[in-house]
């Protein structure tokens, strides 16, 4: 039997390590604990004893319905409306282990194995079914709406017609309230997976967020997941149903069900609803039609000449052809003036030239033309961008922050001890008031009281090991940079890059 350890070894800040399946160490159901003990070389006994003791155990677990704090989250989100119409339905689960917590065949061997080598415990024993609106409308509806039954009634339907879950033994009172919805046999079986195919629609997945941007991923930890296996309607709204296939391991897509039954009952475990967007084609075909005659004609990322009046400078010509655009540019003195802009999507290769920078803000990176008069904010807006990059990374911009304050820490701290110095140096100098000679009470004091506290053994707080830290700077680099007038930022990536080389 092919076990995972319940609980997977944690994966590094950033990444994220997907299992198979998580196996709980005991999954639900009935156990019986043995203990056997031999007590040997007994005085006048002619064979040794042997006591035995047996102790009956239920594990027991979420069956009929589930505790909503155990969801983690849903997709698509709940009442929400989008382009959803290419991603499958899925729903994660705090409880790491919860879709193999119980065998989907309650009376058959937890190793038995369905294709080959999958044993029957590494099957999920729930799943999620796509319900479109047009199945649920009507009298005739494929999918009928959830109502609550009894325990008792889910396993003996009333009505013979409709096929039950073949549960086994059930424990608790009979007449507990579920939730189920009932089906047509038909339309079960052509939208719900097969026996085959549900290990691959369960995952577990143990998460670190340290260090990733920040996109409002604050969860770690350990997750089961279960994905439909059905598309979304677009422009529909669809429905959601987390149904339990307990019992109903034989009644899947493929299987041969008695001609008797119409419909199927499942048990409901959770729904929820959302609209999928009209399909308006794709990115791949969007971007063919700009490219096809009468539908744009666009080749590249360039301003048509066309559209450009009266005839144009060399200058203006190139700069149209690689990809630049003139806009209006509202300067801070409230002129108004034309620029040149392009953004990061260029429509011609490019090069790195190191005669470009270091900028220290963005009106630095700003290139001005003097021949023409205008000024290009490709390089001043790319500097922008790459800041708010650099800071939308958690685990740099929290770098950044703390050597920027231990920096300005530094610079205040010089200050003040500059100022006391001077302080100290005019009030304990000598003044001469006629032929006496008097010192200040700080010269007094200092001279009286240094024996006293020259041999004090004071308390001192060990300081914080930077050793690893990339943006860590000496007192030399630091000097460096503040004669040399260059980018901090721009120093500190240059280093990291160092450091990564020579690794």
């Amino acid at each position: 039997m092919n076990r995972i350890s319940t609980q997977p070894a944690s994966v590094a800040p950033g990444h994220i390590q997907f299992l198979d399946s998580i196996q709980p160490p005991l999954p639900a159901g009935e156990y019986t604990l043995t203990a056997t003990q031999v007590v040997k070389d007994l005085p006048g006994e002619t064979s040794d004893p042997v006591y035995d003791a047996s102790q009956q155990l239920l594990v027991d677990g979420p069956r009929f319905a589930l505790n909503p704090a155990q969801i983690h989250m849903v997709y698509p989100p709940a009442n929400q409306s989008g382009d959803f119409s290419n991603s499958l339905p899925s729903i994660v689960f705090s409880n790491f282990s919860l879709p193999w917590s119980r065998e989907i065949d309650p009376s058959g061997a937890a190793d038995a194995p369905i294709d080959g080598d999958t044993p029957i415990n590494q099957v999920p024993w729930m799943g999620l079914l796509t319900i479109y609106s047009g199945d649920l409308e009507g009298t005739g509806s494929k999918a009928g709406t959830p109502f609550s039954v009894s325990v008792s009634e889910l396993v003996n339907p009333a009505d013979d017609t409709v096929l039950p879950p073949d549960l086994g033994k059930i424990y608790g009172p009979m007449d507990n309230k579920v939730a189920v919805v009932d089906l047509d046999i038909s339309y079960f079986q052509a939208i719900s997976p097969s026996l085959e195919e549900l290990p691959f629609l369960a995952h577990s997945r143990v998460v670190n967020t340290d260090g990733k941007v920040m996109l409002g991923m604050e969860d770690d930890g350990c997750f089961s997941v279960i994905i439909g296996n059905r598309l979304p309607n677009a422009g529909d709204q669809n429905t959601i149903y987390l149904v339990s296939y307990e019992g109903h391991q034989a009644h899947l897509h493929g299987s041969t069900i008695e001609t008797r039954y119409q419909k199927i009952r499942l048990a409901l475990l959770g729904s929820w609803q959302f609209s999928t967007l009209a399909n308006r084609g794709s990115f791949l075909n969007l971007m063919e039609d700009l490219c096809k005659p009468g539908r744009g004609g666009v080749k590249l990322l360039q301003m048509p000449d066309a559209e450009v009046a009266g005839e144009l400078s060399p200058l203006a010509k190139e700069a149209l052809e690689i990809g630049y655009v003139p806009l209006q540019n509202d300067m801070r003195v409230g002129e108004r003036a034309t620029s040149w802009y392009r953004g990061p999507f260029v429509a011609a290769p490019t090069r790195e030239d190191a005669a470009y920078g270091p900028y220290h803000f963005s009106d630095h990176a700003m290139h001005y033309d003097p021949e023409y008069g205008m000024f290009n904010h490709a390089y001043s807006a790319a500097w922008q961008i790459g800041r708010l990059l650099a800071l939308s990374d958690a685990a740099f911009s929290a770098g950044f922050f703390s050597w920027r304050n231990d920096y300005l820490k530094s610079l205040l701290q010089e200050a003040k001890r500059s100022v006391t110095q001077k302080q100290a140096q005019a009030l304990g100098a000598e003044a001469v008031d006629g032929k006496r000679k008097r010192y200040s009470i700080v010269a007094g004091l200092q001279h009286v009281l240094a024996s006293d506290f020259s041999n004090v053994d004071w308390p001192k707080v060990p300081g914080r090991a930077n050793e690893d830290l990339p943006g860590l700077l000496s007192d030399k680099e630091q000097q460096a940079i503040h004669l040399s007038g260059d980018d901090p930022i721009l120093f500190i990536k240059k280093k990291i890059q160092q450091q990564k080389s020579e690794q």
